[in-house]
């Protein structure tokens, strides 16, 4: 039986955050990265970091509501801007799919996952596992460093 998207998650972030993965055990966590339905089993963790990320982000919303609507500003390592459309396709749509999180579109969220997931040999669906990594981690980070909740199954 394969483990739910949510535990694989809770795995990943637990390497990513530092933790050890024991090569003489089966853990689990890379197993979305292996055999047949890789994508699909990659897509649902992908989702569950997403919806995780976004539910963290909200908490440094000052207000939220259906008459309110959240962009993102994406920044180079030098702090200029980045054009979200200048993006290689499948990073792009993982940043769509959380701004679709973000403003409550569960039908836009599935359509960008999708996007991110599809199967191109330009890209590595491994690099769009460890970005949506990074980005729950560091949501991590600042609800720790902030007093502020995390969706409990990360724990």
């Amino acid at each position: 039986m394969t483990e739910h998207p949510r535990g694989v998650a809770r795995r990943l972030v637990a390497v990513t955050r530092g933790g050890e993965l024991d090569p003489s055990t089966r853990s689990g966590a890379l197993d979305v990265l292996a055999g047949d339905d890789h994508r699909d089993r990659l897509a649902a963790v992908l989702r569950e970091l997403v919806i995780a990320t976004a539910d963290m982000m909200l908490c440094r919303a000052e207000s939220t509501g259906p008459d309110k609507a959240f962009v993102l500003d994406l920044r180079d390592d030098s702090g200029g801007p980045v054009d979200v459309d200048t993006l290689d396709p499948p990073v792009r749509a993982l940043v769509r799919a959380l701004l679709a999180q973000l403003n409550s579109s569960p039908q836009d969220l599935d359509l960008q996952l999708d996007l991110a997931m599809h199967d191109d040999p330009r890209f590595d669906p491994v690099d769009i596992l460890v970005l949506a990594l990074l980005w729950t981690v560091g949501s991590i980070e600042w609800c720790e460093q902030h007093d502020a909740p995390t969706p409990g199954w990360l724990a």
